[in-house]
C-alpha cells in the first residue's frame, strides 16, 4: 500500500471569520482559493510544518496549533491525508503576499466555493458531513516547544461554522428567521420617573453604562432601584465580538477624569454596592488596568461604604496589569468566561479560554495570599450551541481556577452583525443549572436565569 502524502492545513478564524489564501502563480490551481499550508517535510512535526508553512507563505507567527482532525483524500496515482490545526495567531499582524499570492476573511456564508480547489471543496464537504478521521499519534511538541493540543471536541465548532453556509444556501438567499422569544423574556416596562433621573444624572456627568451599550434587558429594573453598572474607558472596544453590540473600532484618548466623576455620580445616586467595567482597550500598554485601578481607589476614597465589583478584560495576559487591579482593593474581581471552549475562538475576539482561565485563577491565588479579598466571579451564556457535557466542563475548570461565584444567563442576539441565537433555554433548565454549580460544583453562589446579567444582583450575590 501507498503511504498517503502527510499535508498540515490551518484553520484561522477571527471574529466569525475564516483565512483563506490563494494559491501563488507557478503552482498547480494557482488563484484557487484553498487553506493555507502544505505538505509535511521528512522528520518535521505537524506544529513545525505549520509554523514553517504560514511564515513562509503569509509571514503569519502561530503562537499556538491544535490539532483537530484529518482528511482523506484518494486518488488513482496518490492519497493526501490533510492534518487540520487550529491555529492562533495574532490578528492584528501583516499579512505578506508573494507572487501575486492574495488572501481574505470569509464569513461562514461567503466562503467561495467555485473558486476554490476540488481537494479544498471536497474536504469543505466533508467537514460539513461530520466525515474526518481521529488524528494519528505524532509528537506533542515542535522543535521550537509549540505543543499540539489533542481536544477532539474542539472538531465540532468548524462543522457547526461550516454548516451555517450549507443552511444559507438551502434557503435559497432568504434571511434566516430569528428564534422567536419565549414569553418568559417579557418583563414590564416600569420606573418611568426613575430612570428619567438616572439617564440625565448619567448625561450631565458625561459617563457611560453597559446598560445602555450592550442593550441589557434588565436595565429598567435596575434603573428603577438607581443602580447601575459603570463602563469606563470610553464607549468604542477594540475587540469584535460576535456576541456583543458595544461599539467598536478606534477608542477615544483615556479621559483621566473618569475616576472622580464616577465617585460622584455614585455619591449622588448614594449607591451601596457599584459595578465598574470597562471596553476592551489593546491599544494602551496597561489594557486600561492603570485607570480601573484609579476609578476603585476614587469611589472607595469618596464613598467609603459603598462596595465596589469589577468586570474586567483580560489584559491580554499581562500579570503587571491585574495586579495593579487587584491591589486597589475591589471587593469582586469579575472577569467572563463567556462560552464553552469549543465555542470560544467562533464568538470571543481576540480572546483565549485557557487565557481567561488563567487570569481568574491568578486572581484567585493572589486573594488568598491578602486574606480572601476580592472574591472572584464569572459568567457564562447560554443558547450558542453548547451541550451539557461542555457547561459542566467550562464549569469544572472555572472551579479548578478557584471561582468562587457564577453568573449562567441567556445569550439575546443584540443586532443582525451579532450571533443568531441557537436554543432558548427554559427558566426550569436554568434552576437546575443554579443547584448544579451549588451543590455538585460547590460554588459558593450561583445566579442563573434567562435574564440574568453577570453585574445583576451583584451585591446579594457578594454578600450571599
Amino acid at each position: 500500500m501507498i503511504e498517503p502524502v502527510e499535508v498540515c492545513a490551518a484553520v484561522i478564524l477571527h471574529g466569525g471569520r475564516l483565512l483563506l489564501a490563494t494559491r501563488p502563480k507557478g503552482k498547480h490551481l494557482e488563484g484557487c482559493w484553498e487553506f493555507p499550508g502544505g505538505k509535511v517535510m521528512d522528520g518535521e512535526t505537524l506544529a513545525a510544518c505549520i509554523i514553517r508553512e504560514l511564515f513562509e507563505e503569509l509571514g503569519l507567527h502561530v503562537r499556538q496549533a491544535s490539532l483537530l482532525f484529518d482528511v482523506l483524500h484518494s486518488y488513482p496515482e496518490k492519497t493526501i491525508r490533510l492534518h487540520f490545526l487550529l491555529c492562533d495567531i495574532d490578528p492584528e499582524q501583516a499579512i505578506y503576499h508573494h507572487d501575486g499570492q492574495r488572501s481574505a476573511w470569509f464569513q461562514a456564508d461567503q466562503l467561495p466555493l467555485k473558486m476554490m480547489a476540488a481537494a479544498d471543496r471536497m474536504t469543505v464537504d466533508k467537514i460539513r458531513q461530520g466525515k474526518w478521521m481521529k488524528p494519528e499519534e505524532h509528537s506533542d511538541q515542535s522543535e521550537d516547544g509549540l505543543p499540539i493540543v489533542r481536544n477532539l471536541e474542539l472538531t465540532a465548532f468548524l462543522q457547526d461554522w461550516l454548516t451555517m453556509k450549507a443552511k444559507s444556501e438551502s434557503s435559497c438567499g432568504a434571511v434566516p428567521r430569528r428564534l422567536e422569544h419565549p414569553e418568559w423574556y417579557k418583563v414590564p416596562f416600569s420606573g418611568g420617573r426613575e430612570r428619567i433621573a438616572m439617564r440625565n444624572l448619567l448625561r450631565g456627568s458625561n459617563l457611560h453604562t453597559v446598560c445602555e451599550s450592550a442593550r441589557c434587558p434588565n436595565l429598567c429594573d435596575c434603573w428603577k432601584r438607581q443602580t447601575a453598572t459603570f463602563m469606563i474607558l470610553g464607549d468604542t472596544c477594540t475587540r469584535n465580538c460576535r456576541f456583543c453590540a458595544v461599539r467598536h473600532g478606534s477608542p477615544q484618548t483615556v479621559d483621566a477624569g473618569e475616576p472622580g466623576r464616577i465617585a460622584e455620580g455614585i455619591a449622588k445616586l448614594n449607591l451601596r454596592f457599584a459595578v465598574i467595567t470597562c471596553v476592551t482597550r489593546d491599544d494602551l500598554p496597561d489594557g486600561g488596568a492603570g485607570l480601573m485601578a484609579e476609578t476603585i481607589r476614587a469611589i472607595h476614597q469618596r464613598c467609603p461604604e459603598t462596595g465596589v465589583e469589577v468586570l474586567c478584560s483580560d489584559y491580554a495576559g499581562n500579570e503587571a496589569a491585574l495586579q495593579s487591579v487587584l491591589e486597589a482593593g475591589p471587593e469582586v474581581f469579575g472577569h467572563n468566561l463567556e462560552t464553552v471552549e469549543r465555542l470560544t475562538p467562533m464568538i470571543r475576539n481576540k480572546a483565549n479560554y485557557r487565557r481567561s482561565l488563567e487570569v481568574l485563577s491568578r486572581a484567585s491565588a493572589w486573594a488568598a495570599r491578602h486574606g480572601g479579598r476580592p472574591r472572584i466571579k464569572s459568567g457564562l451564556m447560554l443558547g450558542l450551541g453548547e451541550s451539557e457535557q461542555e457547561i459542566r466542563q467550562a464549569l469544572a475548570d472555572l472551579r479548578q481556577a478557584d471561582v468562587e461565584i457564577v453568573t449562567i444567563g441567556q445569550y439575546l442576539q443584540p443586532g443582525k452583525e451579532q450571533c443568531p441565537v441557537v436554543r432558548h433555554v427554559s427558566p426550569e433548565e436554568f434552576k437546575s443549572w443554579e443547584q448544579i454549580a451549588e451543590q455538585e460544583f460547590a460554588f459558593k453562589k450561583a445566579v442563573c436565569g434567562p435574564l440574568i446579567r453577570s453585574s445583576y444582583l451583584a451585591e446579594e450575590a457578594y454578600r450571599a
